[in-house]
């Protein structure tokens, strides 16, 4: 499940720990300031400006959150790093990412051009219930049970239309436009935990209002200068196919930038992920803050803590290999 966790983390994004970045980022503050800003021993300063990745302590929100943090150096541009998240060339960084495309706006059947399925995964798609392996709604579980497992391009075409129904009810209504899963004891509200994420982020608020209410609120006080680009990526994890939905959106402030990636539909793994970062502008390149908060039901109940504590520490040593490729990849 950790691996599930992992894989769809493709673009450099944060949280939490912009409660102090944000604020000194006008005036450009050295990498020595800004880690001294967020409590940082001289021992991981010096960590982090070697080059090293060093892991933060991330308050989950919930039962099903796995939260996770990170500070790391890139030797590249803020501009050039927000390029290619909202771009999607990350998403390459991850070798299981086995297809992926942007979304157009409003977005169409075409957007969806590139997601094929084989037999397998057909079979598995029309034969889905609440409670499975799955995430999916009543409905959506209804239209894949509508269709025959031995008519592959039927399924398909239910998958791609599912997809492209998430896509624009979220696009149209945000966090209220996401359906919940269905399980077998009841419903998962993927929309109440990305709104704890969220809230949680509470020092944006001081320090960047527009953004923090942008992440609470989206679409509501979105303006042109606002970046933003949605995505589907189809990966192989462990030898099951996962389906995700990812929203990217960015904010300037001075000459720092602040980012957001929402994972608002997984397929199967785990249900969804937000996380958000700080690019801040120092010599010789950028700064980056990191934190995610990814949600599961499969760190709840007898032992949840314990699961989520060893989870966490293993999606940071998982990540910071991720975000070594990721962070190479920047500045080729």
């Amino acid at each position: 499940m950790r691996i599930h966790l992992l894989r769809m983390l493709s673009a450099l994004t944060m949280a939490a720990l912009l409660t102090g970045i944000a604020s000194a980022a006008a005036a450009q503050p050295t990498a020595d300031e800004v880690l001294s800003t967020l409590g940082q021993s001289p021992d991981v300063k010096q960590r982090v400006l070697n080059g090293e990745f060093v892991t933060a302590d991330s308050q989950a929100v919930s039962d099903r959150d796995l939260a996770v943090s990170l500070i790391f150096l890139v030797k590249t541009s803020p501009d050039s790093l927000i390029k290619q998240v909202l771009s999607g060339r990350l998403i390459t960084a991850d070798s299981q990412v086995q297809a992926w495309a942007l979304f157009k706006n409003p977005g169409n059947a075409s957007d969806l051009a590139g997601l094929k399925i084989s037999s397998k995964e057909a079979q598995a798609l029309a034969g889905a219930s609440a409670g499975s392996s799955l995430n999916l709604s009543k409905p959506e579980i209804a239209a894949f049970n509508a269709v025959s497992s031995g008519n592959p391009a039927a399924v398909l075409q239910v998958l791609r239309t599912m997809l492209l129904d998430r896509y624009q009810a979220y696009r149209a209504r945000g966090l209220d436009g996401i359906p919940p899963y269905a399980r077998g004891s009841g419903e998962s509200d993927l929309a109440a935990d990305l709104r704890k994420a969220s809230q949680a982020a509470r020092g944006l608020e001081k320090y960047l209002p527009k953004f923090h209410a942008l992440i609470l609120n989206y679409p509501q006080g979105m303006t042109p200068d606002v970046q933003e680009s949605f995505s589907w990526t189809k990966s192989i994890i462990r030898s099951n196919p996962t389906y995700v939905l990812q929203h990217r959106m960015a904010v300037a402030d001075g000459n720092a930038w602040a980012v957001m990636q929402r994972q608002f539909y997984v397929s199967t793994g785990y249900n969804g992920e937000q996380a958000a970062a700080g690019f801040l502008p120092i010599q010789g390149g950028t700064l980056v803050v990191y934190t995610s908060h990814a949600f599961t039901e499969q760190v709840t109940g007898f032992g949840g803590s314990m699961k989520r504590s060893m989870g966490s520490r293993v999606m940071a040593d998982q990540l910071k290999s991720m975000f070594e490729a990721a962070r190479k990849k920047a500045t080729q």
